[in-house]
């Protein structure tokens, strides 16, 4: 079986991705970054969702070795086996699997908030979290 050369996401997420990229706050964004937001979201509130049918969003090759470790981080914390970090095919599926949950996440917040004051929400609650750290 060959190796995965892509991050993937559920076919259906197409249109979510395109949604939050209309987001002024998110605008100019990549689909790598608007992934990892959309994992550590999910990753945040502890939703993990199965993707169904995959389409390849980004090439694995243009992560940074601290988008790496924060994949690795988030397989390891998973499980109580360091060498999770080893299997690349968990650490990659449980990234995805968070990014896809945290995706129906980021858009039912954005959807509930009024036009332009998501980054305002955004903001506070990152603030709150790092301030619990």
């Amino acid at each position: 079986m060959p190796s995965q050369d892509r991050m993937n996401m559920d076919k259906s997420d197409r249109v979510l991705y395109d949604k939050l990229a209309e987001e002024p706050l998110l605008r100019g964004t990549t689909r790598k970054e608007q992934f990892l937001l959309a994992m550590a979201t999910g990753f945040v509130h502890n939703r993990r969702i199965e993707l169904g049918p995959k389409e390849g969003l980004f090439l694995l090759k243009d992560l940074h070795s601290d988008e790496e470790a924060l994949l690795s981080a988030v397989a390891l914390s998973l499980s109580e086996d360091a060498s999770v970090v080893a299997d690349r095919s968990v650490v990659l599926k449980t990234a995805e699997e968070f990014a896809h949950a945290g995706l129906q996440l980021l858009l039912s917040q954005i959807e509930s908030t009024e036009f332009g004051t998501f980054d305002k929400h955004f903001e506070k609650d990152l603030l709150e979290r790092l301030s619990q750290a």
